[in-house]
């Protein structure tokens, strides 16, 4: 059984903490699909903040030595952003995201026969749009979805 503790913020904002393990990626998909239903987002939305989650909490969980890693979800005027933050450096083998020299996850080159190493082409390709800040401590990957 997985830990995961969640808050709620007003103006539409969820956040939820979970220990930087594999087993946590399907719970995390979950909760940010039940948040958005909640929030009667249409279907198309739902699912595309979904894969987004999925995707950037992999990298996280993937590409980091953190020990915990946060997510969070945000409705603002019909805009939903799903962010992903860890406290880890990058520790990036290439499959699914390289680093700059800043430690900012970059999109990945696999080769076309590559099983993994799309997960930014997605975030990139799906999403309104997308970014990393950074700050003294942690790295914060996130992407929005307008309507």
């Amino acid at each position: 059984m997985t830990t995961m503790t969640a808050t709620a913020k007003a103006g539409g904002t969820r956040t939820w903490a979970f220990p930087r393990r594999v087993e946590c990626i399907p719970e995390t998909r979950h909760r940010v699909e039940a948040l958005l239903r909640e929030w009667q987002r249409p279907a198309e939305t739902v699912d595309t903040a979904t894969l987004l989650v999925t995707e950037l909490v992999t990298n996280a969980v993937e590409h980091t030595d953190d020990s915990d890693v946060s997510v969070q979800c945000q409705l603002s005027a019909e805009v939903v952003t799903v962010s992903v933050t860890d406290t880890g450096s990058g520790t990036s083998t290439g499959t699914d995201t390289d680093t700059d020299t800043d430690g900012v996850p970059v999109p990945a080159q696999p080769d076309d026969l590559a099983e993994s190493g799309r997960g930014l082409f997605l975030v990139a390709a799906l999403a309104t749009d997308w970014g990393t800040r950074l700050t003294a401590g942690s790295r914060e990957v996130w992407a929005r979805l307008a309507h």
